[in-house]
């Protein structure tokens, strides 16, 4: 019995050492994460006070959202996504940052599964840029990626007295879609000719079952739908 009375307070002092260095060692981790926060943050300005009386709002979602970055694990943060600027905003305990699209990084709200990634690519207007697109069906060899647009316009006066100022505006403008293959991001033609000698050899059979689906290669779902087909070839 004197043995065991002896023993209980050296097992206790070991727990409490444990657990001691259990918060330490959390302490640390948690700091390690914000200082590479802060390393990925962008070093622009975040525009979501640029005006506030537009009508509309620069987010694909207006509330921040959890999401998992692919860098620190399970952790979750709150994010949501500026398709005007083209910025993933991390909303932290006193301030909100938004990442730095050079980074490679993935990005996932664990509501839906949504996922984001940085490419490498040149968008519609030829310009060549590092940012965030959604991807919709990704395998190995072929991957549908998505670009999100907010496009905002400026305040219009009125052209007479009997007309009224147009205030300004954020608004969503069409999706752009992009494939990646060999590791290279491109744009998704969106006219049948010019898709099908994108893939010059499944073409034939392309041909067919965008006929026979009634495909459009407008239309979101049809794409995923497609590229589901096209993984099978």
């Amino acid at each position: 019995m004197t043995r065991i009375k002896l023993l209980i307070p050296i097992i206790l002092l070991s727990l409490c050492a444990t657990e001691i260095s259990y918060a330490q060692n959390t302490s640390a981790s948690e700091s390690m994460r914000a200082r590479d926060l802060d390393r990925m943050q962008s070093a622009g300005q975040l525009n979501n006070n640029k005006l506030s009386n537009a009508v509309g709002s620069p987010f694909i979602k207006e509330s921040f959202e959890l999401v998992k970055l692919d860098k620190f694990g399970d952790r979750l943060y709150q994010a949501r996504y500026n398709a005007n600027l083209g910025e993933m905003q991390i909303k932290r305990e006193n301030d909100t940052i938004a990442l730095n699209n050079s980074e490679d990084m993935t990005i996932t709200f664990t509501s839906d599964s949504k996922t984001y990634k940085t490419y490498n690519y040149i968008n519609k207007e030829g310009i060549s840029k590092q940012g965030f697109l959604v991807v919709l069906k990704e395998s190995e060899s072929l991957t549908l990626l998505q670009e999100e647009i907010v496009k905002f316009y400026e305040k219009k006066p009125a052209v007479s007295s009997y007309a009224k100022d147009k205030p300004a505006e954020y608004k969503r403008a069409n999706d752009v879609y992009y494939y990646k293959q060999d590791d290279k991001v491109s744009l998704l033609p969106q006219k049948r000719k010019d898709f099908l000698k994108s893939f010059p050899a499944h073409s034939d059979k392309l041909k067919t079952y965008i006929k026979k689906n009634k495909i459009s290669l407008k239309d979101h779902e049809d794409l995923i739908t497609l590229f589901e087909y096209m993984n099978t070839l």
